[in-house]
Parts: C-alpha cells; sequence; structure tokens
C-alpha cells in the first residue's frame, strides 16, 4: 500500500530529513520509483489509468511509502484515490511522482523521481468543415478532399476521416479522399469521422483542354535550385483555359527515381540528386513532358579551425554574442549552463582568444547574453538563482573587457529568465514564471522598468525564446508553434510596448520511428522572405544519443499565413540555435557539430539531400565536460569568421573557405 499525496509539498525541513533516516523509514529503502506506462494518451474528458510503484533494491515494492504526485500544467487532472489521469485541456503534460528521502551523507534530500508523460487529446469529433475546391473540376482530372475536425473548439490532429461519393459515376473518390472527376455532372461527397458526417456538392465540367504545354519545356539546372514550371493549357479555338486544376509527376528515369527530386502543387521543381528528369503535366487526359537536366551544385567548403578557447573552471557554455567594443577590439561573451558565470573573451587575435575577465552571478544558469545595437549595454539572464530572484542583469560594458553591473532587475521576472532581444531601449524577456514576453525599459538602464507584457490566452504555453526584425517579433512558443507580432511594423496596429498578434503556425511532425507527434518550437530567425523555425525534442525513442528536432522553413511572403516550403534535417541529431546572414545559415546542431547552410534564392524541399550544406565541424574536444563529445550551441559570423560555442568544451573560432559555384550553363 502505497500512501499518495497528490499536491507537491516544500514544507519537510532539514530536521525532517534527518529524523527520516534516523527513525529508518521505508522511504530510505526506495531507490526507484517503477512508472507505468512511460507515456499515456488521453481525450478531453477521458480518464486513463497510471501506476507508480516505489521499489527497494532488489526491485521489491516498498510498502507504506509517502509519495507525492503531481501534474506540471492544468490540461491533466490525477485522481489520487483511483490513480487515474483525466483529461482536461489538449496539450503535453508530465505527471511527477516524488518520494522524499534524507541524504546519508549530511543534512538535506536525495529525493527519488520517475514520470509520465501525458498528452490530452481532444474529445471525440462533433464538428467537421469542409473545403470546397477552388475551381470547377475537369472531366478526367484528379481532385484531393480536404476537411477539418474538431471537438468542441478545439481542431483535432491527425483526425481519422473517411470519404465516400453519392455518384462514383461522375466523382469516384477512394476512403481517404482522392477523387479522380469521370465524367460531367454533380456528386455529392460526404466526410465522416467518428459519429458525425458532413457533406458538400462538387460540380464535373467537360475537360475544355485540348493542347498542353510546360514552360520551360526544356532547362539546365544545378541541383538544389529551384525550377519554376508553368502549365499552359489551350482550347480547341487556341483560347488559354485559366484556372486548370494541373497534376504534376516526376517520371522515373534510367538515373533517377521520383524520390530523387521535389515537386510541389504549383509546378516548383527542385533536383536532389544529378541527372536527367522529365516532368509530367497532367489536365484530364491532355498532358505534356518537360525535361530538366541537373547539374551537381558545388564542392563542399571547408570550415578551417583557427582556435578552441576553453572554459577554465571546466563549466558547461550555453550563448554567445560577438561584437567590436568601444576600444576597437572585438570580445566574445559567453555565458554557463551549469555554472554561475559570464565570460569575457578578446577575440581581436582570432588565433589566440584570451579571457579577460568574468562576471559571476546568483543563479545557476546563465542562458543568454545579448548586446545593444551601440555596444554600450549588455544584458544577462538569470534562472536557479538560490534566492529565487531571477531576472536580468544590465551591464556597462563602455570598457568591453571588464563589464560593470549597473542593476540586477527582478520585477515580476523572479521565475527565471531563458531568452532576450534588445530593440533600442528595450528588452524583451522570456520569462519561465508566466510563459509570457515581458518588454523591460532600460533607457535609465540603472533603473529598468517593466512597459508591456504580451502572452497567449491559455494557462497551458511554453515560451521559449524571441527575435526581431523590422518591427515583428518572432516567439517560439513550443507546441502552440511559430508566433509572429507586430511590435511597429505597422501591419495589425502593435506598438514596441503594446504588441499586436500578425499570425500563428502550428504544426506537427512524426520523428521516424517515434509513434508521438511534436511541435517543440525552440528557436525562430527571419532572413527575406522565410522564417527559419528549428525543433528541440528530447526523450524521443530515437533520441539515443542526444536530441532530435529540425529546421522548418516557413515562406513568409504573406505574413499573416506563414506556410512551410521546406526543411533541413540531419539525421540522428537536433537542432538548437541559428543565425542568418549573407544568405548563409549559420547552426548549432548539437550532436551534428557547426553546420552551415547555403539559403540563397527560392528554397523548396529537403535542403539537406539537396547538398545545400556547405560546410560543417564537429566540436569536440577531450578537455570537455563531456569529453569529445560534440553538444554545439549556437554560432555567429563575424568579420569573416564564424564563432561557436559548445555546451560541452567551450568557444571555437572558424573561417569558412568557400568553393565557387558551378554556373550553369
Amino acid at each position: 500500500m502505497h500512501r499518495i499525496t497528490a499536491t507537491l509539498s516544500l514544507a519537510a525541513t532539514l530536521a525532517a530529513a534527518n529524523t527520516l533516516a534516523a527513525q529508518g523509514y521505508p522511504e530510505e529503502r526506495v531507490v526507484r520509483i517503477d512508472a507505468r506506462p512511460d507515456s499515456v494518451h488521453v481525450r478531453v474528458g477521458e480518464r486513463v489509468p497510471v501506476r507508480f510503484v516505489p521499489l527497494d533494491s532488489t526491485g521489491a515494492a516498498v510498502d507504506d511509502v509517502v509519495m507525492r504526485v503531481s501534474m506540471r500544467g492544468a490540461g491533466a487532472w490525477f485522481d489520487s484515490t483511483s490513480s487515474e489521469v483525466l483529461g482536461l485541456a489538449p496539450g503535453e503534460e508530465v505527471l511527477r511522482a516524488r518520494v522524499r528521502r534524507a541524504r546519508r551523507d549530511g543534512p538535506g534530500f536525495n529525493d527519488i523521481f520517475a514520470a509520465i508523460e501525458v498528452r490530452v487529446l481532444p474529445g471525440a469529433a462533433d464538428r467537421l468543415v469542409l473545403q470546397p475546391p477552388s475551381a470547377p473540376v475537369l472531366s478526367g482530372s484528379s481532385v484531393t478532399l480536404v476537411a477539418s475536425a474538431y471537438s468542441g473548439e478545439y481542431a483535432i490532429s491527425e483526425p481519422d476521416i473517411r470519404w465516400s461519393s453519392a455518384d462514383p459515376t461522375v466523382l469516384k473518390v477512394t476512403p481517404g479522399g482522392f477523387g479522380r472527376a469521370l465524367r460531367p455532372g454533380q456528386a455529392r461527397v460526404t466526410a465522416t469521422s467518428e459519429e458525425v458526417s458532413e457533406s458538400l456538392v462538387i460540380r464535373v465540367v467537360g475537360n475544355p483542354v485540348r493542347e498542353l504545354s510546360i514552360t520551360p519545356a526544356e532547362t539546365v539546372t544545378r541541383v538544389g535550385d529551384v525550377v519554376e514550371l508553368t502549365a499552359v493549357a489551350l482550347n480547341g479555338a487556341g483560347g488559354r483555359v485559366e484556372n486548370a486544376t494541373v497534376d504534376w509527376t516526376v517520371l522515373a528515369g534510367p538515373s533517377t527515381g521520383r524520390d530523387d527530386a521535389y515537386l510541389d502543387a504549383e509546378g516548383a521543381f527542385v533536383a536532389y540528386q544529378p541527372g536527367v528528369f522529365r516532368v509530367l503535366a497532367l489536365v484530364g487526359g491532355i498532358s505534356a513532358v518537360a525535361e530538366i537536366h541537373a547539374i551537381p551544385r558545388t564542392r563542399r567548403s571547408e570550415v578551417r579551425l583557427i582556435a578552441h578557447g576553453v572554459v577554465p573552471t571546466g563549466q558547461s557554455t550555453t550563448d554567445l554574442w560577438v561584437f567590436e567594443g568601444r576600444d576597437g577590439r572585438d570580445y566574445v561573451y559567453t555565458g554557463t549552463y551549469s555554472g554561475n558565470l559570464l565570460y569575457v573573451w578578446d577575440v581581436t587575435e582570432a588565433a589566440n582568444p584570451i579571457i579577460t575577465d568574468s562576471l559571476e552571478f546568483d543563479g545557476r544558469r546563465v542562458n543568454d547574453v545579448k548586446i545593444n545595437a551601440d555596444e554600450s549595454l549588455a544584458v544577462v539572464t538569470s534562472e536557479n538563482a538560490s534566492n529565487r530572484r531571477n531576472g536580468i542583469t544590465v551591464l556597462d560594458i563602455s570598457v568591453p573587457a571588464h563589464p560593470q553591473r549597473l542593476t540586477h532587475f527582478t520585477e515580476n521576472l523572479t521565475g527565471g529568465v531563458h531568452n532576450t532581444w534588445i530593440a533600442g531601449d528595450l528588452v524583451y524577456a522570456v520569462h519561465y514564471g508566466t510563459m509570457d514576453l515581458h518588454i523591460i525599459d532600460i533607457a535609465n538602464p540603472g533603473n529598468p522598468r517593466q512597459v508591456g507584457r504580451w502572452g497567449l490566452p491559455h494557462d497551458n504555453k511554453w515560451l521559449h525564446d524571441v527575435t526581431i526584425a523590422d518591427g515583428l517579433a518572432y516567439l517560439s512558443y513550443w507546441d502552440d508553434g511559430l508566433v509572429v507580432l507586430d511590435i511597429g511594423a505597422g501591419i495589425a496596429g502593435g506598438t514596441p510596448t503594446q504588441p499586436a498578434l500578425v499570425s500563428q503556425h502550428k504544426y506537427k511532425y512524426q520523428l521516424s520511428n517515434d509513434g508521438e507527434w511534436y511541435g517543440n518550437t525552440h528557436h525562430a530567425v527571419r532572413y527575406g522572405k522565410y522564417v527559419f523555425v528549428g525543433d528541440e525534442i528530447f526523450g524521443c525513442a530515437e533520441c539515443v544519443n542526444g536530441p532530435r528536432g529540425y529546421i522548418h522553413v516557413l515562406d513568409v511572403t504573406d505574413i499573416a499565413n506563414p506556410r512551410e516550403v521546406a526543411n533541413y534535417r540531419v539525421p540522428e541529431a537536433g537542432v538548437h540555435n541559428m543565425w542568418a546572414e549573407d544568405d548563409k545559415l549559420y547552426i548549432g546542431y548539437y550532436q551534428a557539430g557547426l553546420r552551415v547552410l547555403d539559403i540563397s534564392g527560392e528554397l523548396r524541399g529537403d535542403l539537406y539531400r539537396q547538398g545545400r550544406e556547405i560546410g560543417w565541424y564537429m566540436t569536440e574536444d577531450s578537455r570537455g565536460t563531456d569529453p569529445n563529445a560534440t553538444f554545439t550551441w549556437g554560432a555567429q559570423p563575424y568579420k569573416g569568421k564564424i564563432f561557436a560555442s559548445d555546451g560541452s568544451s567551450g568557444l571555437w573560432i572558424f573561417e569558412l573557405i568557400e568553393r565557387g559555384p558551378t554556373l550553369v550553363p
């Protein structure tokens, strides 16, 4: 019999811990907690059983143990009387169990923990929304039917929807929603999900197309470059048929297959390898073929090591910022993950980085450091302070080799600040206490004040990062995806202190060997018409050697409606922080090291497969906190060099020896 308390208590004292040890309480025999199952799925309003069993060193259950169980968020509730989880709102939750044990080597506690991941799904579908075709369907053509399922206010991701047609002689439909128009007429199609159905009438018209051509009909391109193909449909009188739905297909050839290229519904083609590709355009029974000769893109550039700076205390390194100080010399400021220090590096002589100073903070994690535009101030974040007074510290860096504290600002930020961005006199701070964006005015750096705040209007949220460009803030909001705010761009009426929502792009994807669906939006940077969004995934089935996650490329030409057009994914690794500059994306890719990606021109499809990665370096060293392991945190280009931080091994400095691009005749 295990006594379970459903709320986490902090009332125990050191004296109580010593009493537990002295009296031989059963808690002292616990060496682990068996959690069953490791993860659960539960719908809103439903219950699923879970079990936590304290075990001793022999694997036997330890009876009469006080075990405290708590839920991280508000999306689910743990019923201690029945040992069940009740789903309340869709999202990701963690159910944690703890047995409090006294330390045997001194005062304090040596607790045992276990966790069960809880994914709360919407309830059964009660509403379907069908999307009608944007134009009349031509006989002989195909159509993909689209429907969204909802349970109350919640959209259901990956709903099980089955389709049928009332007249398959007009429009034949597969259960998965692929339709083939056979003759002119009208057909009612019905979508069904669980107990709810919805229908719409689709009109099929005769195919007026008599001739079809593709522009360009033949072209030479480099692997990785986008070729925009256009299908021109003509009727019997030679007039152009507008709004004809074109089905595009890559035909397999002697040296290429369908999977060796990307082709979207608008005719954008990208070759993933050299060869001759033939692309088929089809409107009804009328077809045309274009031939594309893809030549190699370029040889890989060399990322050449200039220097490696090792942190003397052996603490893990976090983010970095490179800048030219007011004394005309170049500096890098780096934080520490498991420590409480900020390091100052003089990198004027890149081959010989020198630590000129360090600052100590009351915070066991200095996650982020940012420098303002005129290189007069630095802002350093604090987490896990011993006095729980986290926040930001503003530094005077007029003497950059020896920064001086101006103030430690904690108002409304005591829960810990994970990341920041400086825009003018304003600091945009990610607060882990509220999971909101807090806006701090540092015009008077000795006396900051909060002047604004913005957050998603629900409790089950996780804000991780913010970057700013051209009056827009890009928030990485984990399972809520990318959130774009107007902070003075003149798009949605927002101001620097009163942001206004412009758009939100949520997504879920499945790792190849994992049954779970992930969002985990961790970091985002804007470059040109694209936003590069990186994920961070720990604890997945594939995470045997570290995290996973990749980069989603969003086209934000229509900023109100971002759409994913490309991706970059290094197998067996996880992406962390990025920097975009001069048509290149510099990436700290955790166990895949530093990666440099060509992001010039139009981007479509799988950027990794098409050879846009132009350089890489594994930042590993025997002197690291995890010897000979790579854990690249972030990278920043500066004055022809690349500066990278590694969580295990410190500061790295490189130069990119570029190869010229392959010229297209």
